[in-house]
């Protein structure tokens, strides 16, 4: 009897030790938190490969984020489902997180955590109703998917839904973690992530850290700091193409430009195709700067491939053309402000003429008596691009030529005078016309 006894014993012990054995999972610890972006959709599909490699049951997902682009979140769900994920909302899965959030296997929250308020943006402004309808209809599919609501998952993103008894008509749903868990859109709340992983056994076998180039590139791309960063560079262009020589706005430029680029390419969200496509723009502008004075088919193509450059910088047309729009409107006055702010600063001494139009330099202004300036010769003081100041028999009189670009110094002949406006070319070979 003794001997069964212990025989009986034994084999519960043997079972115990088992089934703790089987429960137990080890998983791969990722925590995700800040902008739902291009560089952090790569860096979570990183971490989920260094999961896989490293043989882990499933991935723990730690959330805390307000959203972000939305097609970053829809890399991001693929990346999730692709792999037994357990989410811990940790703060909050708003927005754009919340699809991360459900495309979890299992999903759980801790106390005082939310999840929703999924509405899809552009602008500030609530998207069209085909955007709304295929981002609504994707958090219903990952929510149906691993057994939630689906309908309660659309009221999330879709504010004309609505669900008697926890939302009404044109407001969106944000669930905090007890009605979550009251509507089984979660599987359990938790005081904190300690307890969650106490009481699903779960082991920790490593987990994905950020370098400092992750933190950088997270912050080059995202998309307040992209379009700054890309208004600036368009300004820096600009005012080195309508002003001579080459100096310090260029150079502003072209670095805002370099990290624009070099964050997408951290970022994996564009090749090095998008820089060099950049690079031959930025070449074509400075021949056309350079040498061939004015602005013709080398300044269209350069700025053709710059611009071809930044929609290959970017996830979708879309984005590209907002990202553009915004900059361009930003980088026009900002090039207001330069020039109507810092005329008088060393900085930007090269930029304006610094020639003053006194009397006792000779400086002449127009007069009705211009007329009898047709036909003479005399030599351009600044440079004509298109207008600028010429000397004719020692007295200075603002000039302005038909489009050509002419260097300072050259010879130059009046062809004709309209009103208030004196037109010339370069002497050498000029037939003057009678008006």
């Amino acid at each position: 009897m003794k001997r069964v006894l212990k025989t009986m014993i034994m084999t519960v012990l043997m079972f115990s030790m088992l089934l703790t054995t089987v429960m137990a999972m080890d998983v791969w610890e990722v925590r995700f938190n800040g902008e739902v972006s291009p560089s952090q959709s790569q860096w979570l599909a990183n971490a989920y490969q260094e999961a896989e490699d490293n043989q882990a049951d499933a991935v723990y997902l730690i959330l805390d984020t307000l959203g972000g682009r939305v097609d970053s979140a829809l890399e991001m769900s693929k990346t999730i489902s692709s792999m037994d994920t357990i989410v811990l909302v940790d703060g909050g899965a708003i927005s754009a997180g919340a699809l991360m959030a459900l495309s979890g296997s299992e999903m759980y929250m801790t106390s005082g955590s939310t999840i929703g308020g999924a509405e899809p943006q552009i602008g500030g402004e609530r998207a069209d109703e085909k955007t709304v309808s295929v981002w609504s209809a994707e958090l219903a599919s990952q929510a149906e998917k691993n057994g939630r609501d689906p309908l309660i998952a659309r009221a999330m993103a879709d504010d004309t839904i609505s669900i008697e008894g926890l939302v009404e008509e044109g407001k969106l749903l944000t669930l905090t973690a007890e009605e979550a868990l009251k509507y089984d859109m979660t599987d359990g709340v938790y005081r904190s992530d300690l307890d969650l992983r106490a009481d699903k056994n779960l082991t920790i076998i490593g987990s994905s850290g950020k370098t400092t180039i992750n933190y950088v590139t997270d912050f080059l791309t995202t998309a307040a700091v992209s379009t700054i960063l890309l208004m600036i560079g368009i300004a820096g262009i600009l005012i080195e193409l309508f002003t001579p020589g080459f100096g310090i706005p260029g150079g502003i430029g072209i670095a805002a430009l370099g990290l624009y680029f070099g964050g997408g390419i951290l970022a994996g969200i564009s090749g090095w195709e998008a820089a060099l496509l950049f690079i031959i723009g930025l070449a074509l502008l400075l021949v056309e700067v350079f040498i061939i004075p004015g602005f013709g088919i080398a300044g269209v193509l350069g700025l053709a491939a710059l611009f071809g450059s930044i929609f290959l910088s970017t996830p979708d047309p879309s984005t590209a053309v907002q990202s553009l729009v915004i900059a361009i409107i930003g980088a026009a006055l900002l090039i207001i402000v330069v020039f109507r702010f810092t005329p008088g600063r060393k900085v930007f001494k090269r930029l304006v003429l610094e020639m003053e139009e006194t009397p006792d330099k000779g400086y002449v202004a127009a007069k009705q008596g211009l007329v009898t300036l047709m036909g003479k010769q005399g030599i351009a003081k600044t440079t004509l691009r298109p207008s600028g100041t010429a000397e004719f028999d020692d007295a200075f009189v603002d000039v302005v030529t038909s489009g050509e670009y002419i260097e300072e110094g050259t010879p130059i002949i009046v062809t004709n005078v309209e009103g208030m406006r004196v037109i010339v070319k370069q002497a050498k070979g000029v037939d003057v016309g009678a008006d």
